[in-house]
This record gives structure tokens, sequence and C-alpha cells, in this order.
């Protein structure tokens, strides 16, 4: 499909699949991944992702890969590094973007920005974070400048959600029912093969020490109740908060990969696409409320879609917090019932430079599965924006 904008013709970009890691804790003694590096990680899946398809390697010509904390394993531009690792050619460039939690994301986005532009066309984009290795804030030294026009607060994503659920009124009570379906959908998912075509068997070791090929996501609990997430402490505010270790989501270690191209390409290479980049927005909002975030950045990619958001058959939101979460429902005016149907980050985890491309992933196959023709994948991002994409199922 072509259409023309500002005089100029442009293609729009298709998937051709998507697949994930399973997503593992962020734990030294009992992690999946305690001993798997992230580089290395990012390598396996591009290698599933390519090996699934079928694609030429030679074809490839971009790895855009998402990664916050770009140090350490995950330092000097893991895409290209995890690119080398996977054995893709030495032609096939490498970039690492960093837009903290959208990450990810904004690699899709930017590959389907580049394909629409005429650019370099068949591309992986993804993302990966390590966040046992590299925990979130290692060696971050935030400038004295920010503060001047700032509250510190900004750099606590937790404060910021104490303020979301005052100013939105939404009660510790529903913070919890949330964390609890979560959990509850992503146990009836993992254990029922909802994410059994987006999940590659990934190396790594079980609790007890022992290398084990990992299938399913390591943080949902099957037993959570109301009476245990409530018997949580206030994490950030001790004193009259509502957000806990409970209602947010997990610290995580996982990767995920999607191949895009131009449908002209496809055809070309003969693989069939499952789904049109149909639009996509950024937005910044306050600081002091980042996980406002998605509502503005959905708005904008719904006017540049012409669409509205009753026609959006699945919706993906990354479940930063779950008063976060409700509180972009509020707005949206959108029933919970139609959003993470296979649970979210509070159970599954958040990988940071990895979740945006984790939820393009569940994402596209909860519309194959269903059969739905638009989809929506948004999600909140420190220091507020918000970043949206929605897809369109190929016939």
């Amino acid at each position: 499909m072509e259409f023309k904008k500002k005089g100029m013709n442009m293609t729009q970009a298709v998937i051709i699949d998507a697949v994930r890691t399973p997503i593992a804790r962020a734990s030294s003694d009992k992690g999946y991944y305690r001993h798997v590096r992230a580089d290395d990680l990012s390598a396996h899946v591009i290698r599933s992702l390519v090996e699934r398809t079928g694609v030429d390697p030679n074809a490839i010509e971009d790895v855009r890969w998402g990664c916050v904390q770009q140090q350490g394993e995950q330092g000097f531009d893991i895409g290209r590094i995890a690119a080398m690792i996977a054995g893709l050619p030495k032609e096939t460039a490498g970039v690492t973007i960093n837009r903290n939690c959208a990450s990810s994301l904004s690699a899709i986005n930017e590959a389907a920005m580049s394909i629409a532009a005429g650019c370099e066309d068949v591309q992986i984009a993804g993302g990966v974070e390590h966040m046992d290795h590299i925990p979130m804030s290692k060696d971050y030294s935030p400038s004295p400048s920010l503060f001047r026009r700032h509250s510190e607060a900004v750099m606590n994503m937790g404060l910021t959600a104490e303020y979301l659920a005052m100013k939105y009124r939404i009660p510790r009570g529903k913070q919890d029912e949330f964390a609890l379906r979560s959990h509850q959908l992503a146990a009836e998912a993992n254990d029922g093969g909802g994410y059994a075509r987006e999940i590659v068997p990934t190396w790594g070791h079980d609790e007890s020490g022992h290398k084990d090929l990992q299938t399913k996501d390591q943080g949902f609990r099957r037993d959570t109740s109301l009476e245990a997430l409530g018997s949580l402490t206030p994490a950030f505010q001790p004193e009259g908060g509502s957000v806990t270790a409970g209602n947010s989501s997990q610290v995580s270690v996982g990767s995920a990969a999607v191949l895009l191209m131009s449908e002209e390409r496809a055809r070309d290479l003969g693989l069939r696409p499952l789904a049109r980049v149909r639009a996509m927005a950024v937005a910044g909002v306050n600081p002091e409320e980042m996980g406002i975030g998605p509502v503005p950045a959905v708005h904008k990619a719904l006017k540049r879609s012409g669409l509205s958001l009753d026609q959006i058959e699945c919706i993906e939101i990354n479940e930063a917090f779950a008063v976060q979460v409700l509180s972009v429902l509020k707005l949206l005016g959108i029933d919970e019932k139609r959003i993470n149907t296979r649970g979210g980050a509070i159970a599954i985890g958040h990988p940071l430079g990895a979740t945006g491309a984790r939820l393009v992933t569940t994402l596209l196959h909860r519309m194959l599965d269903q059969g739905a023709r638009l989809g929506l994948a948004t999600l909140c991002v420190g220091q507020g924006q918000g970043v949206a994409t929605i897809l369109e199922a190929c016939a």
C-alpha cells in the first residue's frame, strides 16, 4: 500500500513476524538468565526470528535495537554487536536506541519510518534489557540544572505513580484488583498456550541452578490473591501511599524482535506479511505525571490513521504501574476488559529496552488469534513521554 504525503510517494512498512524470549526475573540467585549476557540473549532472539521467517540474512540491511542502560555488556552499540553474534552478514548495520521504556517501540517506529522514506528496507527492530546485570539506575547522575524547573521526584517513577493515584482518585483496592487480573491472565496465557506462538525457547537456568530450556515467563504468580497483594506496604510513599511492589511492574530480563520491510520487498522475497504499521506517534507530558503519556500519543496516532478508538479491537498498554494504566483508561474511556487480555508487565515483567517490542509481539499474535483487523500498542516513558503504534492486519 502506498500513500502520498507532501508530494512524496511513501510505502508503508509491514511486519513479517515477531518473537520474544520468555521474560525472567532480574534475580542474581533465581533468575532464568542470571548466567546469560544481554548481547547473547539479543543475538538468540534475532537468530530465532531469522530462522523462523526464512528471510535471507543477506537481505537484512539494519538492526535497530532498544536498550536503556547502555554500558557493560549492553554498551558500545549492542544492536550492532548482537547482529554480529547472531551471524548476520557484515553488511548488516546496527544501531542502539534509547527512549527509556519505549526504546524498542521507538526502534520499530523508526524502522517503519526508514522503510516509508525509501531508505533501508528489510530491518529487524527490537530490544533487550538485563536489569539484574545492569540495574536501572546504575551510575546515573542527573544534572542539578534539571531540578531548577522540575521536582527531584520526576526521577522516581514510583512517586509519579503516587501523584496519579491522588490526581485521578484511583484507590489502593482498585490497583490491587488490576494487579491480580494481570497475574491471572498471564498464568492462563502461559499455561494454556496463549504465548506459544510468540515465545522462542531460550536456554537459561532454573531456580535450582540447572541449565534448562525456558518456554514460559518466570514472574507471574498463580497463587497470588487480593489478600496477599493487600498485605504489601507502600513502596515509594510509606505514609498514605498506595503503590506497592505488587501493583507495580517487575524488574526483569528479556528480549524481543520484529522483522519489518516494505510490502513490495516482502513480495519479492516470497514472505507473507502479518500486519502493516498503520500509524505511530510520540508525545511529551508533564514529567511529574509521566504515566499519562499514552493519552496524547494515542490521540495523535488515531488522528493520523483516520480511526476512532472504538475501531481498535486489540489494545496492549504497558503496565508500568496499575494506577498508571487505570488513569490512562479513565482519560481515554477504555474498558479494562479490552486491554492486556494475556496479562501485562505487572505479572510478566518490564525489561525496559525490550518492553515496547514485547508489546508489539503480543499484540500481533493476539490479533492473529482473534482475527482482529486493528490493534494498538502504547506505553508511558520516564521523564514524561508517551509512544503509540497502530497495526492493521494484512488480508
